[in-house]
């Protein structure tokens, strides 16, 4: 009877001693975490989008000094004879996100940040394209004044 209450004892000293808690997984050796994490990024986009300030333009062109420094000068017809989407309006000296086509040619996107930054500061542009909370809108108006999306 002793070694019962003996060994009954010790059996409640180990079980009390488990915590029962898992061990923390490191993410860098798990095959599987690093498995999802190669897949999230295979399917983003480096944005093309170029950020800078306007400078002269004309009746079809578009001057753009990138903040990276660099001169861009634009058309704003493409080969094909579309023209590019301008959402607000031209002012030399106002802040721009650009992308081109047409071998940097011509616009294919032109945003007006200025303009964008009196009616929001919480947004964020990839590849010439408007994302508002998350969601990505489709500028239908801009001006100082209005500022309609869809």
């Amino acid at each position: 009877m002793k070694n019962l209450w003996i060994g009954a004892l010790t059996a409640l000293i180990v079980l009390s001693a488990c915590q029962g808690g898992k061990k923390p997984v490191d993410a860098t050796s798990d095959p599987d975490s690093l498995a999802a994490d190669t897949a999230l990024t295979d399917h983003v986009e480096n944005d093309s989008t170029i950020y800078g300030t306007s400078d002269e333009f004309g009746m079809s062109t578009f001057t753009l000094i990138s903040d990276k420094g660099d001169t861009l000068y634009v058309t704003r017809t493409a080969d094909d004879g579309t023209d590019g989407k301008i959402y607000g309006d031209l002012k030399e000296g106002e802040r721009y996100a650009l992308t081109t086509r047409d071998n940097n040619k011509a616009i294919g996107v032109l945003i007006n940040l200025s303009q964008l930054e009196r009616h929001t500061k919480d947004y964020r542009i990839s590849n010439g394209k408007l994302i508002l909370k998350g969601d990505t809108v489709t500028i239908e108006k801009l001006s100082n004044k209005e500022f309609k999306v869809k």
